[in-house]
């Protein structure tokens, strides 16, 4: 039987998919086209190392227009992360991973994401379809090796481009970079407009600590000195952190007005703990808060946490700042929101205007808000705490 040219051979079922690029997209055979292209996209992942996320997006868009292919539509959805937009961020990289089967990088930022923002069952479904396809992508694999771990750390080849898995390092005003020598050991929680930041006493050592950071989600990392004379928080084994310069208080969540009830749905935030003063994306952990206790006992978190630092921020269900997690006995606890507010004037931020609804947005009693929603949130509050000794 004659094979039509192009066609695919009656085996290529057994083969690995091919790029669409190699099908239906000549353009892919033009040299000067791809070199142009190539040249776009160093062009946008150095834009997008220095913070410069608009530039960036524009980039990678002229060179999306030259090419259909996987690599230029990771670095969009990383772009979009880098601005704190994980919704759009996920629904591109559904499209991506989809759109081009071939790419195992893609399938594996896609469960990256999906994890990250409390999806596991998905992530791992993503996974494992990817691997199906593509049993020997090495980045894929290096995925699931991550995924072993309740909290998983991007390294090696996870933290390469055009899939990196994590945000670029960036620092706030003109500052010195974090030294390679520090490391973090903790969550925190940024309050005050940007201002400050509360992180468990347990981890910092201040008399200790040569130089303090901390960094949001977003990647981007300022000094931070404690004042010794100045703890109001110290009997709830919370330190208080001056931040100098601030960082950007846009998106951050309003402090609840109350504490949340007990059994009521709610959202929590940890980073994985690593050995190194690496930028990550935190991992959200939905659940419903845990029981009041007697007197000034702390109160039972309830909620899952999947990292091992502790410190990060609590979300009631409406993504309102309900509290921080803190380490406790036999499991993480839950200090309320209120119980600081009263201690440490100037530790709320103002609420910003209500978020226009999504098209085709379901609407929740109550206010409550999806997980996604509330990701956003965690990518500006919830902190990594990074020392030098």
């Amino acid at each position: 039987m004659a094979v039509l040219a192009g066609a695919l051979p009656l085996h290529a079922g057994a083969q690995e998919p091919r790029a669409a690029a190699e099908i239906t997209d000549f353009r892919v055979n033009d040299p000067a086209l791809m070199d142009a292209r190539a040249k776009l996209l160093a062009q946008a992942e150095g834009e997008l190392a220095r913070g410069e996320v608009p530039a960036a997006t524009d980039t990678f868009e002229r060179a999306a227009m030259m090419l259909h292919a996987p690599d230029t539509e990771m670095g969009l959805v990383r772009a979009s992360m880098q601005a704190g937009q994980y919704r759009r961020a996920l629904a591109f990289c559904a499209h991506v991973a989809g759109a081009h089967l071939e790419s195992g990088p893609a399938g594996g930022l896609y469960a990256w994401l999906l994890r990250a923002g409390g999806q596991n069952d998905f992530a791992d479904r993503v996974l494992r379809e990817t691997l199906g396809r593509l049993p020997q992508d090495p980045v894929a694999l290096e995925v699931r090796r991550a995924f072993a771990s309740p909290a998983p750390v991007a390294t090696g080849s996870l933290l390469r481009t055009p899939h990196r898995m994590a945000p670029q390092p960036l620092l706030a005003g003109d500052q010195p970079p974090v030294a390679e020598a520090a490391r973090v050991v903790s969550g925190g929680v940024l309050i005050g407009n940007g201002t400050m930041a509360l992180v468990p006493s347990a981890a910092l050592a201040p008399d200790a600590a040569k130089a303090i950071w901390v960094r949001d989600g977003l990647g981007r990392a300022t000094r931070a000195h404690a004042d010794a004379a100045a703890q109001p928080l110290a009997p709830l084994a919370v330190t208080v952190l001056r931040l100098d310069p601030p960082l950007p208080a846009e998106g951050l969540p309003p402090l609840a007005a109350r504490d949340p009830f007990a059994g009521s749905a709610g959202f929590a935030f940890e980073y994985a703990a690593q050995e190194d003063a690496s930028p990550a994306w935190p991992w959200l952990s939905q659940g419903f808060f845990g029981t009041l206790q007697n007197g000034d006992a702390p109160r039972r978190l309830g909620i899952g946490v999947a990292g091992a630092t502790h410190g990060g921020p609590v979300l009631d269900a409406a993504g309102r700042l309900a509290g921080m997690v803190l380490p406790g006995r036999d499991e993480p606890v839950m200090l309320p929101a209120s119980r600081w507010a009263d201690a440490l004037p100037g530790s709320g931020q103002a609420a910003g205007p209500a978020a226009a609804p999504q098209g085709g947005a379901i609407a929740r009693p109550g206010g409550a808000i999806p997980s996604d929603e509330a990701y956003e949130s965690g990518l500006r509050t919830a902190l990594q705490l990074i020392v030098l000794r």
